[in-house]
């Protein structure tokens, strides 16, 4: 395999491969990348759970071929090169990167032990709005848990029913839950880790396509490939967490409200909220004597309404909202409340006072 290609543009495309690859056991295959030069050069990188492909068709093709090359080394390699013109050639089972006067030589393992990617044709296409699943991922990303011993809370949950697509989310304190429009064959429920979707988030910006089956799912743009696979268990019963109705409904103004949380957590994390007429007063909970205090005009008939909240839980919904207005939903102090907007929502547990 001889191949000559941009430093800019394989660099690009090893900065995302990077985070596919085992970094602590170099002796391991999946430690490399793959390259494969037919046509086009095709990249990937796997780490068995989630992997990428990407097909550059900028690069210069002397001699096909295929080689795996250690993914650290490489672009640590393609890193410190000048911006100009790349030489890669296998001979001897040694990997040679050569510009002008540099050149490294880097051990290959054989190709054909690569770990297979899945076979889209095994899959099943889903029929859906590629742009507006990116955009619900991302609102629900900071909702999902991390390391939670109950291993499907590790993940955002797809739900499709009677044409209706839910992407869910829950750390057991708050739901997060962005629903979507979408006709479709049939129900879907799986879950998809949350490593995957920190990934898929910075792959994706424009249209692509979504396939999957009972283990794995795969998206599919131009010059990318990615899948992950799924996780095996039962989310949480979450339509049961949702309330069918509420008392009350304040709207928010998303500068005021974002304003007010800020000045009082530089005192406290944790928020008293207490509703009147026409005022939603913010105060700080802290053991020590700081304080902290202010409040925002709203609309409202409610006298001394009052519950606590975790000033997180508020800032990530506010601040993956494009809209100026919010709306707060509630029914007792004691039990949870909504943060709503259209089609995305959160429901968060408040603090015991």
């Amino acid at each position: 395999m001889h191949i000559k290609f941009s430093k800019s543009i394989i660099e690009n495309i090893l900065s995302i491969m990077i985070n596919f690859t085992e970094k602590r056991d170099n002796s391991q295959i999946t430690s490399h990348i793959l390259l494969e030069a037919k046509d086009n050069l095709t990249i990937k990188a796997t780490d068995k759970e989630f992997g990428v492909e990407y097909i550059d068709n900028t690069t210069e093709i002397i001699e096909k071929g295929s080689a795996t090359i250690n993914g650290k080394k490489f672009y640590e390699i393609i890193k410190a090169l000048n911006d100009d013109f790349i030489n890669l050639e296998i001979k001897d089972n040694i990997a040679i990167i050569s510009q002008n006067h540099s050149i490294y030589k880097l051990p290959i393992f054989d190709a054909d032990n690569f770990p297979e990617f899945p076979d889209i044709k095994n899959f099943e296409k889903l029929n859906i709005n590629s742009l507006e699943f990116i955009d619900g991922l991302k609102k629900i990303f900071s909702v999902i848990d991390t390391n939670n011993p109950k291993y499907e809370l590790n993940g955002a949950l797809l739900d499709i029913e009677n044409n209706l697509l839910n992407l869910v989310a829950t750390d057991t304190k708050r739901l997060a839950l962005y629903s979507i429009n979408q006709q479709n064959t049939k129900d879907i429920n799986i879950i998809i880790p949350k490593k995957a979707i920190s990934e898929i988030k910075k792959l994706f910006i424009n249209e692509f396509e979504v396939f999957y089956n009972e283990t794995n799912l795969i998206l599919k743009s131009q010059n990318i490939t990615f899948f992950t696979q799924l996780i095996n268990g039962k989310f949480p019963d979450y339509k049961r967490i949702i309330p069918n109705e509420y008392q009350y409904v304040i709207n928010l103004n998303k500068q005021s409200l974002t304003k007010a949380i800020k000045q009082i957590i530089i005192i406290s994390q944790d928020i008293k909220i207490t509703i009147n007429k026409n005022q939603m007063l913010f105060e700080s909970i802290s053991d020590e004597t700081f304080e902290a205090k202010t409040d925002i005009t709203i609309e409202s008939d409610l006298e001394n309404f009052t519950f606590a909240v975790n000033s997180k839980f508020l800032l990530d919904y506010i601040n993956s909202v494009d809209e100026d207005i919010i709306e707060l939903c509630l029914n007792n102090p004691n039990i949870p409340f909504t943060l709503r907007n259209k089609n995305y929502q959160t429901i968060v547990m408040p603090l015991t006072i």
